[in-house]
C-alpha cells in the first residue's frame, strides 16, 4: 500500500522556552512510503526512516519519497518533520490509524527532545512538560519572520556549548523570561515581549558559535520586531512582527543578509501533522 503525510517546521525555544516551547510553521515536509521488496530511501534520510518505522511498529521495507521546503540544518525543525511525516505515512501504508501521542513518542525519541517533534504533530504553539504536549493560545496579530543564513550549525555542535550547570539567579531570569514569553504570545503585548529577550540558557553560551544569528537578533528588534529570538539551535532567527511593523521587518533582515542568506515570512500551521 501507498501513504502520504505532511508535518510544519518548527521554531522551538524561542528565547526561554529552551527544550519545553516551539511554533510550528507552514513550510512543509511531505513524504510518501509504498512497500517494497527492498528499501529504497535518500541517503541522508535513512537513519531517521528506519528507526522511526520500526519505532511505530511499520519496519518496512519501504520506497521512500521525500518531498521538503524546509532548510536543513537552520534550526527550523526539519528532522522532527521528517520524523513525524514518517511515522504518520508508515502506519497509514500498514493500514493503522495514527495516534498523536504514538507518534510523538517516536518522534521525540529519534529527536532527543519533545519540542520541535510537538510542534510538528499538534501545530500551533506548543509547550511540553514532563506530563505531556499542551497547546498554547497565540495572539492573532503576532506575524512571524524567519531569517535564514546560508551557514549551517549542527545541533549536536549547538548543545556541546551549553553549560553543565547554571547559577541560581541566571535559572530565575530564566524562568521570568519564559513567563513574560508566554503571556506576551497569548496577548500580544509588546512590553512583556520585550520582557522575554536576552536568553542565558542558551543563546548566550552560543553565541560564539553564531556571531550572525545575535547580530540578526538585533537587526529584527530595532526594525520594530516584538521579539526576536534564536530557531531552535540556530543558525535562523525568528522575529515576531504586527501588520504595521512586518515589511520593515523583512527588509531589514534582507538587507543585512544580502546574498549570505534569506527572509521568509510564513504563516502559522493551524494544524501539524496532515
Amino acid at each position: 500500500m501507498r501513504a502520504s503525510a505532511t508535518a510544519p517546521a518548527s521554531s522551538a525555544n524561542l528565547g526561554p522556552g529552551f527544550d519545553f516551547l516551539a511554533l510550528a510553521l507552514e513550510i512543509r515536509c511531505r513524504v510518501t512510503l509504498e512497500h517494497a521488496s527492498e528499501w529504497s530511501i535518500p541517503l541522508e534520510a535513512e537513519a531517521i526512516v528506519k528507526e522511526v518505522t520500526a519505532v511505530v511498529g511499520s519496519p518496512g521495507p519501504f520506497a521512500v519519497t521525500i518531498e521538503s521546503d524546509i532548510p536543513v540544518g537552520r534550526g527550523l525543525g526539519s528532522s522532527a518533520a521528517l520524523a513525524v511525516a514518517t511515522a504518520v505515512a508508515a502506519m497509514r501504508a500498514d493500514e493503522q490509524e495514527p495516534d498523536p501521542a504514538v507518534i510523538l513518542a517516536a518522534a521525540s525519541g529519534v529527536e532527543g527532545h519533545p519540542d520541535n517533534a510537538a510542534a510538528a504533530v499538534y501545530g500551533g504553539l506548543v509547550a511540553v512538560s514532563p506530563s505531556g504536549p499542551r497547546r498554547l493560545t497565540l495572539a492573532p496579530t503576532l506575524l512571524p519572520v524567519v531569517a535564514v543564513p546560508n551557514q549551517t550549525l549542527a545541533t549536536a555542535e549547538a548543545r556541546d556549548a551549553l553549560p553543565a550547570t547554571l547559577p541560581h539567579a541566571a535559572a530565575a531570569r530564566s524562568a521570568a523570561r519564559a513567563a513574560f514569553l508566554i503571556e506576551g504570545l497569548r496577548t500580544g503585548d509588546a512590553d512583556a515581549l520585550a520582557a522575554a529577550v536576552g536568553d542565558e540558557l542558551h543563546e548566550g553560551p552560543r553565541a560564539a558559535l553564531s556571531p550572525l544569528t545575535t547580530h540578526l537578533i538585533e537587526v529584527a528588534l530595532r526594525a520594530g520586531a516584538l521579539h526576536a529570538a534564536w530557531s531552535g539551535a540556530g543558525p535562523s532567527v525568528l522575529a515576531l512582527a504586527t501588520a504595521n511593523s512586518v515589511d520593515a521587518i523583512e527588509g531589514a533582515l534582507k538587507d543585512e543578509l544580502a546574498e549570505d542568506g534569506r527572509v521568509l515570512r510564513p504563516s502559522i500551521a493551524i494544524s501539524g501533522l496532515a
